[in-house]
């Protein structure tokens, strides 16, 4: 990665508005999007570059720029407000005509938005893999810091994590689209893709912690996506302590459950027999596969225990699309603490269970939202007995409607109260919030691409993305309230669009707004802890160039 400092030789630039000027002190430079160079060198201080170096092997020749550039590229395309990739070169600011932006970022400057594309088309399932892995290795250290924070020197504390599924409806030509399929997506039904993420509850801020891109009707099998992002969930933040005595008793309730399934054969008789020997002898294989896979998953979990010498204590939170049965009994046995909607109040079956409860059984836990435990709606099917609670719901809407709901949770009355506990439910708007900046400050609520494994790659510089511009700030200081305090959208909607000058000074790195911006005068500072290569250079500037 190349270095800058006061020996290296810096050409004017003359095009753009971006004119380095050199003395014996300092290095200068102007750029049109000013913290994008901010993050540039924060990039390069969490060694970027070099990661993905190391994990990506993509099939492609190299020119003038590598596959891990282009794959840097869109990155910065999406911290820099470009809707679609051709911005890149066709925005009325293009960031291919800024190389002060791509000279943050490692490269002397970008490639033409086509050739990016090229690059992504090139993807395969084990390029999102490497490109996960690489962005997960980068990350791991500052998730593990936010996590420390909520758990608490003991690790008692509660880790909290959401896992919900946002949708993204394809536009155009939707077969070319691969991969895709039709499902519920953003309020109707079309085709696209899904995407199951699962997001940390810091101590001030959320984050994501990884995230799957499937098809558009992964919605009807939400069950399976929250099972299958929890081994992603724990190669990042950790795990629980799985609860063993819990599935050795399972396994012994089944056990017995297989000798009465054998006398039931034995003394089967008379008319009809058949039919209930054929009923009988299809519950017990059932039964004994079940047996079967308690006994592989209990020997996996005693290994799981015995190399986890610092477990956390995570609290999941996912609505009613994911609490299945099925999804209940493994998350038992893997250890989690939840509270999950646990299916739909308002069925008509459990109707008159609601109406039973007498008035003074129902207390307002917020605005025009009541709730009871007194409600004696059956909890899920488990395959041994475990003490989960069931908190009634009910509200109304503005057109007089009543909604209900039953809220499932192992969190016990010792631990939250039963306000605490529907509060705490519904403290998962924050993943809301998260799909909601994802769409709106990322431009990520339809693919950018066409091919399947190139949306899944993008899906994870958007998470990337997501946690990097809260993580930016603890590299860079910064004189003004308003940028420390900004949120994410403020950052890059305005603050990457926004001309500012740059000064390099020794190892300190000022980046100062310009005036006639709106963060005029505001400052930005890195002390850098390494050098970095910052060459100034003259590359050719027609925002149509191709290169490769």
């Amino acid at each position: 990665m190349p270095l800058l400092n006061h020996h290296v030789e810096v050409r004017l630039m003359q095009s753009h508005g971006t004119t380095p000027e050199v003395t014996a002190q300092a290095i200068k430079c102007t750029t049109r999007h000013g913290f994008l160079v901010a993050l540039g060198w924060v990039a390069q201080r969490l060694n970027l570059v070099d990661v993905l170096n190391r994990h990506l092997r993509i099939n492609q020749k190299t020119y003038t720029h590598t596959p891990v550039d282009k794959v840097v590229e869109a990155l910065v395309a999406i911290l820099g407000n470009c809707r679609y990739m051709k911005d890149l070169n066709f925005d009325p600011e293009p960031l291919v005509a800024d190389p002060a932006v791509a000279q943050a970022w490692g490269q002397e400057r970008f490639a033409h938005f086509s050739t990016v594309c090229a690059t992504f088309s090139k993807l395969t399932e084990e390029n999102v893999q490497q490109l996960s892995d690489a962005l997960a290795e980068i990350q791991a250290p500052l998730l593990q810091q936010e996590v420390a924070a909520v758990a608490g020197p003991d690790r008692s504390g509660m880790v909290i994590v959401d896992i919900d599924l946002t949708g993204q409806k394809v536009r155009g030509e939707t077969r070319q689209y691969t991969g895709t399929d039709f499902g519920y997506i953003q309020g109707q039904l079309a085709r696209g893709y899904q995407i199951a993420a699962a997001f940390l509850t810091g101590k001030q801020q959320r984050f994501a912690i990884d995230g799957l891109l499937k098809s558009g009707k992964a919605n009807s099998r939400s069950g399976a996506c929250l099972l299958e992002l929890i081994p992603r969930v724990e190669a990042r933040i950790g795990r629980p302590l799985r609860r063993v005595e819990w599935v050795e008793a399972c396994l012994a309730q089944q056990k017995v459950r297989v000798r009465q399934l054998h006398q039931a054969l034995q003394t089967v008789s008379g008319k009809g027999s058949a039919r209930r020997k054929q009923k009988l002898q299809s519950e017990l294989q059932e039964t004994v596969q079940v047996i079967r896979e308690l006994n592989h998953r209990l020997r996996q979990y005693r290994q799981d225990n015995q190399t986890n010498p610092a477990p956390l204590r995570i609290v999941l939170r996912a609505d009613s699309a994911f609490g299945t049965p099925e999804v209940i009994q493994r998350l038992l046995e893997l250890g989690y603490e939840f509270t999950i909607k646990s299916y739909s109040g308002s069925n008509p079956a459990y109707k008159r269970l609601f109406d039973a409860v007498p008035a003074e059984g129902w207390v307002e836990v917020e605005k025009n939202r009541f709730a009871s435990e007194a409600v004696a709606v059956p909890g899920p099917t488990l395959l041994a007995p475990y003490p989960v609670r069931l908190v009634a719901m009910r509200r109304w809407n503005t057109d007089g409607r009543e909604v209900r709901s039953v809220i499932l949770t192992t969190l016990q009355t010792e631990a939250l109260t039963m306000t605490e506990v529907v509060k705490l439910y519904h403290g998962r708007q924050t993943i809301e919030a998260g799909f909601q900046e994802w769409k709106g400050t990322f431009h990520f609520g339809a693919p950018r691409l066409r091919k399947y494994e190139a949306n899944a790659a993008f899906t994870q510089l958007v998470l990337f993305a997501f946690n990097l511009v809260r993580w930016a700030w603890r590299y860079l200081s910064t004189s003004s309230s308003k940028l420390a305090e900004a949120k994410s959208r403020l950052l890059v909607r305005v603050a990457a669009r926004c001309r500012a000058t740059i000064r390099c000074i020794g190892d300190t790195l000022r980046l100062v707004f310009s005036r006639g911006t709106p963060l005029a005068g505001a400052e930005i500072t890195l002390n850098r802890a390494v050098s970095y290569q910052c060459t100034f250079s003259t590359p050719r500037m027609s925002s149509c160039s191709r290169e490769t």
